[in-house]
């Protein structure tokens, strides 16, 4: 009985890591998005304001910064535009977001489902049927994977709380 409350624990400490990884996926994509669409919509406001812009008569500046006189500022200021629209329309950074959100949403379900597994006082045949039941939600789960980076940032805010066994310090050594 030991044992499974151990290893539940460790399924426990699991699903946080990733409930954390997958929210900061989940800012992390947002933030995208929102850079983008901020840059597009200053960078189109310029071009639609650019007609004001005089006109600069610096050789210096008309070598080395061609892209802002006049006759290339339009063209080269709407190549960019494209390139964020572009962007924004392929990458779809907003609904990375959002399925991240979703799965952080998840993860934290089954994390509380462990937690209530845990803390009744079941049978050894209920906690059967209760790691059974918690299984089969995460391998049903449609999961997208998250950058390394943020599974390792969920990973230390999980090691922070200093809550849960050491990984895998239930399975004994095979020798």
């Amino acid at each position: 009985m030991e044992k499974k409350k151990t290893m539940l624990l460790d399924w426990m400490r699991k699903v946080h890591q990733l409930e954390y990884a997958h929210c900061y996926q989940s800012e992390y994509y947002r933030k995208i998005e929102k850079r983008i669409g901020i840059s597009a919509f200053v960078l189109s406001t310029m071009v639609a304001f650019s007609y004001k812009f005089p006109s600069i008569e610096n050789e210096w500046f008309n070598t080395y910064l061609f892209f802002l006189n006049k006759e290339y500022f339009l063209p080269f200021l709407l190549f960019v535009v494209a390139l964020f629209t572009g962007l924004q329309t392929f990458l779809k950074p907003n609904e990375k977001s959002d399925i991240h959100r979703k799965l952080g949403l998840e993860y934290e379900k089954i994390r509380h489902t462990i937690e209530i597994t845990l803390t009744k006082e079941e049978s050894e045949l209920n906690i059967d049927r209760e790691i059974l039941k918690i299984k089969k939600t995460w391998d049903s789960m449609n999961t997208v994977y998250v950058m390394e980076r943020y599974f390792i940032d969920g990973k230390n805010k999980v090691k922070s709380l200093k809550k849960y066994p050491k990984e895998l310090s239930f399975l004994e050594d095979i020798k």
